[in-house]
């Protein structure tokens, strides 16, 4: 059989599992005979593919590489990724799963992530290993029995579990995976039921809450390796009851075991130079014909939430749209401007009235656009990226930053590669000081080479949104202390929310990993944070009530990042 198969070259990565060879036709039992065998066979994985085939989008660093090699070599077909918070256990999962693609052994993939994290996986995965997975909201979406990449959200996987366990599947894969520790939880109930060749589950504490956590865990990707629940409570657990130690005796062992089916890398672990952020946040009073527009805009976007439908599947478009609104009024003037105007052709029934405000719109200047050149004349000739939300935005602020006589240009996502790539060797050959981007154009934005300096001058109600910014110029290969200006207009919203929910938990100087963390705690339902400010925003009769829901909510990503610092703690006491 071997000598056969060395004959036959598959140029497609996929084409093993799908049965179709690339090469000239042999029978098609033949290719599947093959493909059979391969699934029989041992892979030899003395040689990696994947860091050579992405030499372009992604250099791992040597303990990530390490961490794929232990998985593949020594742990397959299954493996729980447990490092420290930061150090990249999606980067590690996806050269886990882009090696096995490339060597035609997985083409089906299942990605379960808490809702606050699953676009965050969609771009990794597309920006940084070239695949493409469909989230189970896009328009796109077929179906879980037509789809073969998904990333889904762990309440819909327990809701829709008829139509995804029908299948089975060559990956899963859950991000933070102390989510399933619960043996009693639907979702952990679901993930054992999964037909999977290969697990990796993924999280920085698998000993969230209480030893037990582990075994849940361990038994999750090798079934009875640790006997039964009652079994390991009596020979590992020194409190009965509470369970949070490990019997001093019998602990090495324990740490033996895990050893078989865990991978952890602690930051002491790695040759990661990690330099410091600072965050100098400016608040500025709106003029009063700007105050007076934000007030009667937001006005509008009220009776708009008032009128949405209440069943969520008709009331998800809506909020969508204003959600939108809300984001053009926090950027800029131009923004809302344009955006009424669009909206007013659409809304015949209200045209009148959101012309009105549109028109009103050209009369102002932000108190804003002042602020940031005042900013940038502080930097001097330092070069700096800024962020914005809005395409009309970013022309406004090229133009007055321009006159200001600073070089600046719009790095946005109707640019081509090749204007992109020019543009970025114009900021970084020192021809442009001032890169204004929006969201949809910072993909694969690398900036760490020259600058330092981020402004997000308006702020993203996503967390994860703000974190991507700031690692544009945040990554490896930066050597000096990254500085971060965030603008607001004082008394608004955008006010509220960074002081009374972000400030509250240092968002802008938290780890990604932790960020991510704190997210999923606070947002395991279905609406996310974006849409629960805005709910706030919206439903408030006064601007007391308004700052204390966002106090409260603030106080829930307090308490979730006290969760989540706890469970570092436990599972550094039980694991080392």
């Amino acid at each position: 059989m071997a000598g056969i198969t060395s004959r036959v070259v598959f140029s497609d990565p996929h084409a093993l599992l799908s049965g179709e060879p690339a090469a000239p036709a042999g029978p098609r039992w033949y290719a599947l005979s093959l493909r059979a065998q391969a699934l029989r066979e041992t892979a030899s994985f003395d040689k990696l593919l994947a860091p050579h085939a992405l030499y372009d989008r992604i250099r791992p660093h040597p303990y990530q590489v390490r961490v794929v090699e232990q998985v593949l070599r020594e742990k397959a077909p299954a493996a729980i990724l447990a490092d420290e918070v930061g150090l990249g256990k999606t980067i590690e999962a996806g050269l886990v799963y882009k090696e096995l693609a490339l060597r035609g052994i997985v083409r089906s993939a299942l990605v379960l992530a808490p809702k606050a994290l699953l676009s965050q996986w969609q771009e990794e995965l597309s920006e940084r290993f070239d695949e493409d997975f469909v989230l189970t909201d896009e328009k796109r979406f077929r179906g879980f029995d037509r789809e073969p990449r998904v990333i889904c959200s762990l309440p819909q996987f327990v809701r829709s579990f008829d139509q995804i366990g029908a299948r089975a599947w060559d990956m899963l894969i859950v991000d933070e995976a102390h989510l399933l520790a619960n043996p009693q939880a639907k979702r952990r109930i679901a993930a054992s039921q999964l037909r999977a060749r290969w697990r990796l589950l993924l999280t920085a504490t698998p000993v969230a809450n209480k030893v037990a956590d582990l075994y849940s865990l361990i038994d999750l990707v090798t079934p009875g390796k640790l006997g039964t629940l009652r079994e390991f409570e009596a020979e590992y657990v020194a409190d009965p009851g509470i369970g949070r130690r490990v019997r001093p005796d019998r602990a090495q062992r324990l740490r033996a075991i895990t050893r078989d089916v865990m991978c952890r890398t602690r930051r002491a672990d790695t040759e990661i130079s990690f330099v410091g952020r600072t965050v100098d946040t400016r608040a500025v009073r709106a003029a009063p014909a700007e105050d007076a527009l934000i007030a009667d805009v937001t006005d509008y976007l009220r009776r708009l939430y008032r009128r949405a439908p209440t069943s969520r599947a008709n009331r998800g478009a809506v909020i969508r749209e204003i959600m939108a609104l809300q984001q053009s009024l926090s950027s800029s003037p131009r923004a809302i401007e344009e955006s009424l105007r669009r909206r007013a052709e659409k809304r015949p029934d209200e045209r009148g009235a959101l012309l009105a405000l549109a028109d009103r719109c050209r009369e102002i200047t932000s108190a804003k656009e002042r602020l940031l050149l005042d900013t940038l004349a502080e930097i001097g000739s330092e070069p700096a990226l800024v962020f914005t939300l809005r395409l009309d935005t970013a022309a406004r602020l090229r133009e007055v930053t321009q006159a200001s006589g600073r070089t600046a240009d719009c790095y946005i996502g109707a640019l081509n590669r090749a204007e992109r790539e020019a543009m970025v060797e114009r900021f970084n050959n020192g021809e442009l000081q001032t890169l204004i981007a929006t969201d949809a154009g910072a993909e694969g934005l690398n900036l760490q080479q020259r600058c330092h300096v981020v402004f997000n001058y308006d702020l993203h109600w996503n967390p994860m949104r703000i974190e991507q910014r700031i690692g544009r110029v945040h990554r490896l290969g930066q050597p000096h202390d990254v500085a971060v200006y965030n603008f607001v207009l004082k008394d608004t919203v955008d006010d509220y929310v960074l002081q009374l929910l972000y400030q509250k938990i240092n968002l802008f100087t938290m780890t990604i990993g932790a960020l991510e963390t704190v997210l999923a705690e606070a947002q395991e339902g279905e609406i996310d944070l974006e849409e629960r400010i805005l709910e706030i925003v919206l439903g408030s009769a006064t601007s007391d009530e308004l700052r204390a829901q966002v106090q409260s909510l603030g106080d829930e990503l307090l308490q979730a990042m006290s969760r989540q610092r706890a469970a570092e703690s436990l599972t550094v006491e039980a694991l080392g």
